[in-house]
């Protein structure tokens, strides 16, 4: 049986995590502005201002709950539907891009076509949240076990951690590499580490400018933003479905 816990193999092309950084902090400032202070993608958020707004005694509070609750049914979700096509042969990646886009297709539908959000404690943004929440919840899952060597495209303050390591690293790996006479092995391991520390990087600053990406696009369009997010993550579903059957 194959354990869920293998990543995928195959090399991914680099602009796929740093896409998908780019929808977690589109959604999150989407989320934030349109659902008061929602945090989709970043659940350490929604645990702070949900602790906060207890202590406030605000009604909103039972929307962050709910969220983190929805995003760990759905990590769970995703993680079993990984383990059902991995034994079925089917390859999981493409299914899961598909289902995240299927999710954030069903959130903006609910933001363009349902009731009008008019605070925290509306039921119609809180369901919508929620939806919002499955999806990050789903991404989560997908990068952790599809996506080998790649780190969490929805949780910052690891990465930074990860940034922080991995720069250290290369100043190492540098050193080496300049006293060894530029060594075919310590060629290979400054190589390698340059490509980590770029991967994590990329996948920071991604999130970063999505996040102020998704701000303006809130303030520019409001609610209809929300489709470009479902946009580019149902193009990199297609692009996983064509790179699998061409590979």
């Amino acid at each position: 049986m194959t354990d869920i816990t293998t990543q995928r193999q195959a090399p991914l092309p680099k602009a796929m995590p740093m896409l998908l950084s780019f929808v977690a902090g589109y959604v999150d400032s989407y989320t934030y502005l349109a659902l008061f202070g929602l945090f989709a993608a970043q659940v350490t958020g929604s645990f702070v201002i949900a602790g906060a707004e207890l202590v406030t005694h605000d009604y909103g509070v039972a929307g962050k709950l709910l969220a983190i609750v929805a995003f760990l049914v759905a990590a769970a979700i995703t993680a079993g539907l990984i383990h059902l096509a991995r034994n079925s042969g089917v390859t999981a990646l493409p299914l899961m891009l598909a289902l995240e886009a299927t999710l954030l297709a069903i959130f903006a539908a609910m933001l363009l076509f349902g009731p009008a959000i008019k605070n925290a404690s509306d039921w119609n943004g809180i369901v919508a949240g929620l939806v919002a929440a499955s999806a990050m919840g789903a991404q989560s899952v997908l990068v952790r076990l599809l996506m080998k060597g790649i780190p969490q495209t929805n949780v910052m303050t690891g990465n930074m951690t990860q940034l922080g390591i991995a720069t250290t690293e290369l100043i190492l790996a540098w050193r080496r590499f300049a006293h060894s006479g530029h060594g075919a092995v310590a060629i290979a391991e400054f190589n390698e580490v340059r490509e980590q520390l770029l991967t994590v990087l990329s996948v920071a600053v991604g999130f970063l400018v999505c996040a102020a990406t998704g701000a303006v696009a809130f303030a520019a369009t409001n609610v209809r933003g929300a489709l470009l997010a479902v946009a580019i993550v149902a193009a990199l579903a297609l692009w996983a479905l064509y790179r699998e059957k061409h590979a």
